[in-house]
């Protein structure tokens, strides 16, 4: 079973022009299966977003580097992909992440 908390943390993401978009995470968890800590943000003041019936999210791994930094990698294998949106949604069907 993941580790599963819920963090209040905002992001500054660019996008590939190089504007910063403003994220919340809305999701965190570390998996049992890899030992990956993933998050779940949701665009903030997002227009399209704003939909109350609709979120738009996003799943990032969490890479810690050597000096206390860290790297959000866009999760792109499937497995780990379906693991933390499931996981989301049974969280979020629990207890209204959104």
């Amino acid at each position: 079973m993941a580790e599963i908390r819920r963090e209040e943390e905002m992001y500054r993401i660019p996008d590939e022009n190089g504007d910063e978009h403003l994220f919340a995470e809305i999701f965190r968890m570390t998996s049992d299966r890899s030992k990956k800590t993933f998050v779940v943000l949701e665009p903030v003041g997002n227009p399209e977003t704003e939909d109350e019936d609709t979120i738009e999210v996003y799943a990032f791994e969490i890479e810690e580097l050597e000096d206390g930094e860290f790297i959000l990698k866009l999760v792109e294998d499937d497995d780990d992909f379906e693991e933390v949106m499931e996981a989301f949604d049974i969280v979020n069907d629990e207890v209204g992440l959104d």
